[in-house]
Formats: C-alpha cells, sequence, structure tokens
C-alpha cells in the first residue's frame, strides 16, 4: 500500500535527511519507480548478479544490511551528477526512461520544483558512465526538466517542435506545455518561467564540449528545490562535497570536461565527466549553457560560511 504522507526526506539505505523541499518518494502516492536500477559493484549488500544483470522486478532490489550498506556506499559516493531531461515535465522524462532498456536516474526535478526520488540511493542508475565507463559507480544523478536544445524551433528535433515552445508575454516568457502534460505538475496551474532570461531573444547560447547549446533558463522553483538537494545529499553522503567546479582564473565555472572529472568530490555536470572520448560514450552537454552555476556556487559557499561562523560561536 502506497504511503500518501506528504515528505520532505530523501533516502540513503533507509536513512533520511529532511531537505525542506517537496519530494514525493517511489513508494508514494504519484511516485515514480526506478525503470532500471543496478547494484554498484564495490557495495555488497544485495546479490551480485543486480548489479549489470537485465532489469529485475523493483522488489527484487533489497538491501540485506542497511548499516553495513551505508557504510559502503560513502566510501563510494562522492559526486552529484546534474542533467536536462530533455523533456517537458518529470512525468515525460520518467516515460523516456521506462521504453530504455538500463537507463534512470535516482531524482526527476519537475518544472515546479518537485522532486521525485525513484529508489534508495544505494542502487545504482546508468545516466553518465563518464570517460572511464565508471562514472555511476560514484555517482548519485538528477535529471531536471527543461527542453534543453528545443530553444529555437528550427533546431528541435527529439519533438520536431513547429513552432517556439517559449512565448513571451508582455516582458515574462513562459513555456507552452502541450495537453498532455500540462496537467502533470504537482503545483496546480503552475506557469513555467525561466529563472533568467538573455536579452531580447531571452534563451542563453554557450560553447558546451565545443559545441553550441542553445537553450532556455530552468525555473526559480528547480533551482530552489536543487540547491536543497545538494544539502540534503551532502548530509547524507558527506563524500558529496558542497562545491561545484570553479576555475579562480575565468572566475567562472569551465564547461567543458574536467581533468580530474574522476575525482572531483562535489556537484557537477554531465558534460564535466563525459566527453565522448572514449569508444562508445557519447560527448554530453548537460545541464546546458543556461544554468546558472554561479547561484549555486554562492548558496553552496553562504551555507558553509554561517556553518563555519556557528560552530566557531560554540
Amino acid at each position: 500500500m502506497q504511503d500518501t504522507t506528504p515528505s520532505q526526506v530523501i533516502v540513503a539505505c533507509g536513512r533520511t535527511v529532511d531537505i525542506d523541499s517537496p519530494v514525493v518518494l517511489w513508494n508514494h502516492a504519484g511516485g515514480f519507480r526506478c525503470p532500471h536500477p543496478r547494484g554498484r559493484a564495490s557495495c555488497h549488500q544485495h546479490p551480485a548478479e543486480l548489479n549489470d544483470a537485465p532489469t529485475q522486478p523493483f522488489d527484487a532490489y533489497r538491501i540485506a544490511d542497511p548499516d553495513r550498506a551505508y557504510e559502503e556506499l560513502t566510501q563510494t559516493v562522492h559526486q552529484l551528477v546534474l542533467h536536462y531531461d530533455v523533456c517537458y515535465t518529470s512525468r515525460h522524462c520518467h516515460e523516456v526512461l521506462q521504453k530504455s532498456a538500463f537507463m534512470g536516474s535516482h531524482f526527476y526535478l519537475d518544472l515546479d520544483g518537485t522532486l521525485y526520488q525513484t529508489c534508495d540511493l544505494y542502487w545504482k542508475t546508468n545516466t553518465a558512465p563518464a570517460d572511464d565507463r565508471k562514472g555511476n559507480e560514484r555517482a548519485i544523478h538528477v535529471e531536471m526538466a527543461n527542453l534543453s536544445w528545443q530553444a529555437r524551433a528550427e533546431e528541435s528535433d527529439l519533438y520536431r517542435a513547429e513552432k517556439d515552445a517559449y512565448v513571451k508575454q508582455g516582458t515574462h516568457w513562459r513555456l507552452q506545455l502541450p495537453q498532455a502534460y500540462r496537467n502533470t505538475l504537482r503545483t496546480p496551474g503552475f506557469v513555467a518561467r525561466p529563472a533568467r532570461t538573455y536579452g531580447q531573444r531571452g534563451y542563453f547560447s554557450r560553447r558546451v564540449n565545443g559545441r553550441m547549446v542553445r537553450m532556455w533558463d530552468f525555473t526559480e522553483q528547480q533551482y530552489e528545490a536543487l540547491i536543497r538537494l545538494c544539502f540534503g545529499v551532502h548530509a547524507l553522503l558527506p563524500g558529496i562535497g558542497l562545491k561545484v567546479p570553479f576555475d579562480k582564473n575565468t572566475g567562472r565555472t569551465p564547461l567543458s570536461r574536467l581533468r580530474n572529472f574522476a575525482t572531483f568530490r562535489g556537484i557537477l555536470g554531465h558534460f564535466h565527466v563525459q566527453a565522448g572520448t572514449t569508444p562508445g560514450v557519447k560527448c554530453k552537454y548537460d545541464p546546458g549553457s543556461a544554468f546558472d552555476w554561479g547561484r549555486v556556487r554562492r548558496a553552496l559557499e553562504t551555507q558553509q560560511q554561517t556553518t563555519r561562523l556557528g560552530n566557531a560561536s560554540r
């Protein structure tokens, strides 16, 4: 029987942390189960055949000893990888991942800021193999609702948009959702607006991993929820540092794969770990050109400064 109690917690090996933001868990009404979870090879509180075997029934993914599992997980995971889902909403994203043979994500982040956790963080989801093909072992993933490449209708390829998905009303832009997804958001009547716009055209255009990416920004609600998720994931898994990639020489987050992509301990983008330098591994560009790395970095730094001051005054 599904739990209908409103949630603000995220879960790792049965342990929870309250992130002060709406979270719908996989076993709650309206939740989404990860379509294709897998076991992590470096964790051993599950049958080894769950690591890379074809997807099993969801109930087969059980943790034998949650306390030992948690110890193993904290020693294994040190990255939170951010993605755009190239979808209209989180429900749309879930539908797409269900059709795949092996893909999934620990979290979906919807336009209205609702987070969906699809499985216990103990499990692996195949979302970003990285250029060393070991990325999913060390990472937690969040797919954030954003059409990304469809900033301009003539460049759309996945859904063949006949017209631009964003329209301007007065001084504000808003996303026009197809009828099939207008009522799938948890917040009734929610209007999706980009948190920032660029000039008269509205969308952002920057080169990511060597390719020009034109996309609209995420919503204000998504940024607020994501920052709270970062704090919560760090609280559960301290190996994920409260930092993003940052180049002191330029004063910006680099928009290309990192040299230390495998050892970086913190929050980073899919493009930071995967430039397609390994045969069979695609070059990636998410979370794209519009993502506000500066906002996230400042929020993380402010929280850490507040914590240090609080500790010093005790």
